[in-house]
């Protein structure tokens, strides 16, 4: 062998053993771009072997996958008048691997008598570099959109010194600074921290945790505008360098929304006070001889303002008295005018008929006439909201009485001795039209002299605990365990003890109305 051709051979030979460590595909091509050889890189990456590559033309390759124009005519017409080019960028669809980003460079080879016998193709893949940039590209584009649009000012602060890098234009609307005004000061100089101590403070305490928030900022624009902002800064990494991003939310408006709601919530808390102590009238214990009466009463929650349950308690000639314990669906203020109108009524026609069953009955068709008429659009007044009560009408001196129930928990009669008896009156709720006339039965009972008489409303009996209810039969024992008690402390008692009872908190409002012959 020529020695010429022995020295060419010998550093070809250096150079594929020095290209199968090189990660990148290498090309060895001759002065016609026929293949000599290629490393290992390039048999894996284009999926082809040393058979199907050496001595094939570069644009025959893989059936002509490396027929791209614009390489070949770099190779044919450019690279002869240089001896290299470097990033030449291909963007080509190769049927085994798929459509691959790729930069290609070129070194002649030299023989003897400085002849270019060789050319090595260097190709590097960069499409997932290139689909990274492009993806970071998006990003930050789409970070931009969203810092140049927010409805929140931001502003980007220097990590180390404390100072504005960039501030987005929603600060301009918010403060009156241009962009410009706003880079390279510190938070106090532009009225969001009252001086530079405090500012320093946060500062350092930002870099110590990592996040401080501060709620109902007073702040003053250039204009002289006070705001209320909401401030909440943290810092992250961005790259090898920490970045501290302010988040400044207007909540002017949202603090004017929230005074007018207290101020608002406040008026119907003493329109409300005022209505419960209409309807919750509270008698003096003695305010019927022969009779003590005593009535306590708990909402299940303060936000309703006003309950659902209600009770009354009226003479109605010089020897009867007539106690009611009701239960409204639902709460608030209309129930509470609902429940004020139900006591009115329930008044007028206890002096017209007195029979408990036949003044429920006239009550129950008056209330499902009205509610039909509203339902139909032709009154204004009237509701789709049951009523289930409790109506007791006994004689002052001689402790005989009626009552009736529509609905709604027996009442229960606990003797002077502790002997309990329930009276077991039956009725459907009143307001309710079912296509026929309701029956409400009656029961007559008399009260001797210590025994009581005890109303409630399902929220003592369905006092909860876990699965498991208090039921008439823990009223009872409640009932008949503080029976000895003044009226008021045994009423006191049985509420306490259903409370206890539900470890605390009832479920539903609750009602109790006690009377005690003396």
């Amino acid at each position: 062998m020529p020695r010429a051709n022995l020295l060419l051979h010998e550093a070809m030979t250096y150079i594929l053993n020095i290209g199968d460590s090189i990660r990148d595909p290498l090309l060895i091509l001759d002065t016609n771009l026929r293949v000599v050889s290629a490393n290992r890189s390039f048999y894996k990456t284009f999926r082809s072997t040393a058979d199907e590559t050496e001595n094939q033309q570069l644009s025959d390759l893989g059936n002509g996958q490396w027929n791209i124009p614009e390489l070949i005519s770099l190779l044919t017409e450019i690279l002869p008048k240089k001896n290299s080019f470097d990033d030449f960028e291909i963007s080509h669809d190769f049927p085994k691997i798929g459509r691959r980003d790729m930069l290609i460079n070129a070194r002649k080879l030299f023989g003897a008598g400085n002849r270019a016998d060789l050319l090595v193709l260097a190709i590097e893949d960069v499409t997932e570099r290139k689909q990274a940039l492009e993806a970071l590209a998006v990003s930050e584009t789409r970070y931009r959109r969203l810092f140049e649009a927010a409805r929140d000012g931001i502003l980007i602060l220097d990590s180390e010194d404390g100072k504005i890098t960039d501030a987005n234009p929603f600060m301009t609307e918010l403060l009156g600074y241009s962009r410009e005004e706003f880079i390279g000061k510190e938070l106090w100089e532009i009225g969001l921290l009252k001086d530079e101590a405090a500012s320093r403070h946060a500062f350092q305490e930002l870099k110590q945790h990592g996040y401080i928030r501060y709620e109902d900022i007073p702040l003053e624009s250039q204009g002289a505008t006070e705001r209320e902002v909401e401030f909440v800064s943290n810092i992250y990494q961005e790259g090898n360098s920490s970045v501290i991003q302010c988040n400044i939310r207007d909540i002017t408006e949202r603090k004017m929304l929230e005074a007018k709601l207290a101020a608002d919530q406040k008026q119907d808390k003493k329109i409300a006070a005022d209505l419960q102590r209409t309807i919750l009238f509270q008698p003096s214990e003695d305010a019927f001889s022969g009779l003590a009466v005593q009535t306590v009463y708990s909402m299940a929650s303060d936000e309703a303002l006003v309950g659902g349950d209600f009770w009354d308690t009226f003479a109605f000639d010089n020897g009867h008295v007539a106690l009611v314990c009701g239960d409204i669906m639902g709460h608030g203020l209309s129930s509470a005018v609902f429940s004020s109108e139900i006591k009115y009524i329930l008044r007028g026609y206890t002096r017209e008929h007195e029979q408990p069953s036949r003044i429920l009955h006239e009550i129950n068709h008056y209330l499902s006439q009205s509610n039909r008429l509203f339902l139909n659009g032709i009154n204004t007044e009237g509701g789709d909201m049951p009523v289930c009560l409790s109506l007791a009408i006994i004689e002052r001196e001689t402790g005989i009485g009626t009552l009736a129930v529509a609905a709604m928990e027996w009442p229960l009669l606990v003797r002077a001795d502790g002997a309990t008896e329930v009276l077991k009156a039956s009725g459907m709720p009143l307001g309710i039209h079912i296509g026929q006339e309701a029956v409400y039965n009656q029961v007559d009972f008399k009260l001797a002299k210590g025994d009581t008489l005890v109303m409630t409303t399902d929220g003592i009996t369905e006092a909860r605990h876990g699965k498991k209810f208090l039921g008439d039969d823990g009223l009872a024992r409640l009932a008949v365990k503080n029976h000895g008690a003044s009226l008021k402390a045994m009423a006191e008692a049985i509420l306490n003890g259903a409370v206890e009872f539900a470890h605390g908190e009832l479920r539903d409002d609750a009602c109790l109305v006690l009377v005690r012959k003396t």
